[in-house]
C-alpha cells in the first residue's frame, strides 16, 4: 500500500480539515452527554417536558454545521478523481450555497437530506467506475483493493449518516445500517489489508 501524499498538498489539508471537523463533532457529543445528565439529575423527567425538544433542537444546531463541513469535504474527496482541482471547489461551492438555500427554505433535516442524497449519488458513481477500473479516476494510493476500499469507506460513511439523519424512524432503518456497516467493514479491510489480499490471490493462483 503507497500513498503519493505530500506536505502541504491539496489532500492533505483535506485529511487535517476532516480530523478537526470529527474531532469538534465528538466535542459537540460529548457535551451533549453533559448536559443531558446534569439535567436528568436536576429533574428525572425532563425528556417528558419541552425542555427536551429543546434540547435536541439546540444540539442539531451545533452539530449542523460540522455535519455540512464533513459532507463537503468527503465529497471534494471523490469527485476530484474525475474532475479537475478548480471545478471541483467551484462545484462544493454551489453544493454548499444551495444546501444552506434550502436550509433557509425548509429545515435543518431537509438541507441534509438534500446533502447527502447528492453526496451519495456521487459517491456510487464513483465506486461503481473504480470497480470497472475506468480510467481517468485520481487516486492517492496505488493498488486496486485499497482504491475500492476507500471509496467504499467514504460511500459507507455517507450512508451512516443517512441512516442516523433521516431513517431512524423508518422501517428500512436496520437494512440502511447493515448497508453502511457492509461498505465500512469492507472498505476498512480493503485498505488496510490490500498488500495481504493481493498476495493471497496471487499465491492461489501459482
Amino acid at each position: 500500500m503507497k500513498f503519493t501524499l505530500k506536505p502541504g498538498s491539496y489532500d492533505l489539508y483535506l485529511m487535517i480539515i476532516t480530523a478537526l471537523t470529527l474531532v469538534m463533532m465528538g466535542l459537540v457529543c460529548l457535551y451533549g452527554i453533559w448536559v443531558y445528565s446534569y439535567t436528568e439529575q436536576s429533574d428525572p423527567f425532563w425528556t417528558e417536558t419541552a425542555l427536551y425538544e429543546d434540547y435536541i433542537n439546540s444540539m442539531n444546531q451545533l452539530m449542523y454545521p460540522f455535519a455540512v463541513l464533513l459532507l463537503i469535504v468527503l465529497g471534494l474527496c471523490i469527485p476530484k478523481r474525475i474532475i479537475s482541482k478548480k471545478q471541483l471547489l467551484a462545484a462544493g461551492a454551489v453544493l454548499l450555497g444551495m444546501t444552506f438555500i434550502v436550509e433557509r427554505l425548509t429545515d435543518i433535516n431537509t438541507s441534509l437530506e438534500f446533502l447527502l442524497g447528492v453526496s451519495i449519488l456521487l459517491q456510487t458513481v464513483v465506486m461503481i467506475l473504480t470497480i470497472l477500473r475506468q480510467s481517468g479516476l485520481k487516486y492517492e494510493s496505488e493498488g486496486y483493493f485499497i482504491r475500492v476500499g476507500s471509496s467504499m469507506l467514504h460511500l459507507g460513511v455517507v450512508v451512516f449518516i443517512f441512516d442516523f439523519v433521516s431513517m431512524r424512524s423508518s422501517i428500512h432503518h436496520i437494512n440502511i445500517f447493515w448497508v453502511a456497516t457492509v461498505l465500512i467493514t469492507a472498505g476498512t479491510v480493503l485498505s488496510f489489508y490490500s498488500d495481504k489480499i493481493r498476495t493471497c490471490l496471487i499465491s492461489r493462483r501459482l
